[in-house]
Order: C-alpha cells, then sequence, then structure tokens
C-alpha cells in the first residue's frame, strides 16, 4: 500500500495507525485503501472540537485499524457519501449526520435512528 496516498500519519501503534487526510485527497485515499485489499470500515465517527468537526474513518485490515481522519468546518460541514466504495458506511454515515450535523452529500436516508422529534438537534455538537 502507497500510505503517502492516505495523508500524514499522525499517531501509529502496534496494531493502528491514524492518518490526518486531507479533505481534497479523501477520494484517492479511499481508492488506495480499496486497491490494497481493505473492503471493510468498522465504523465512522466524529469529533467536535470547538475549532472544527473532526471525522474519522476507521478501518480493518487483517488484525490492523488503519483510520483517515479528516478536518471539516464546524459552519456548513460536509462531505461526500463512501457508500459506493463501503456500502457499510450507510448506517455511520446516518449517525455522522444526526449527532453532529454533518451533511453527508449523496447519502438518501437523512432520517434519524436514534433521536426522536423532541430529542435536542445535533447533541454531540459543542454550543456555537
Amino acid at each position: 500500500m502507497d500510505t503517502s496516498k492516505l495523508g500524514k500519519l499522525s499517531k501509529e501503534g502496534r496494531d493502528f495507525r491514524i492518518y490526518s487526510t486531507p479533505l481534497k485527497s479523501f477520494e484517492r485515499a479511499l481508492i488506495e485503501l480499496l486497491h490494497s485489499g481493505i473492503e471493510r470500515i468498522s465504523t465512522i465517527s466524529g469529533v467536535d472540537t470547538g475549532k472544527q468537526i473532526d471525522v474519522l474513518y476507521h478501518f480493518v485490515n487483517g488484525n490492523e485499524s488503519i483510520t483517515l481522519k479528516i478536518v471539516l468546518p464546524r459552519k456548513d460541514a460536509k462531505i461526500k457519501t463512501i457508500k459506493k466504495s463501503f456500502p457499510g458506511a450507510v448506517l455511520y454515515e446516518r449517525e455522522l449526520s444526526e449527532m453532529l450535523g454533518v451533511t453527508v452529500i449523496g447519502n438518501e436516508s437523512p432520517k434519524n435512528l436514534f433521536l426522536d422529534k423532541e430529542s435536542p438537534k445535533c447533541p454531540l455538537r459543542k454550543s456555537l
């Protein structure tokens, strides 16, 4: 695998690697993962740091975890769906939208998974 296409290695451990991947290089990084034989996403998580939204895409490669960290602006946080390359991402993308208010472009299933109409909107977002 050409790890230079995944972004800058920001953290590494015995069984994991985290890459900071610029949004403009995200699609290229996904293609590199697919070409290297990685076919499964284990989850997508996100964090509102107060300055930005960090979206973390976690992939499994044997006993190793590879994470791509994408930074989005807090205002108008948008990212394209990865469902064509990783169909299992749809559920996690819906959760990302519901909990952090990230718009996932191309996800046709925007219905809430967990929150009802009376629940606070985007409960994992820090106050603006």
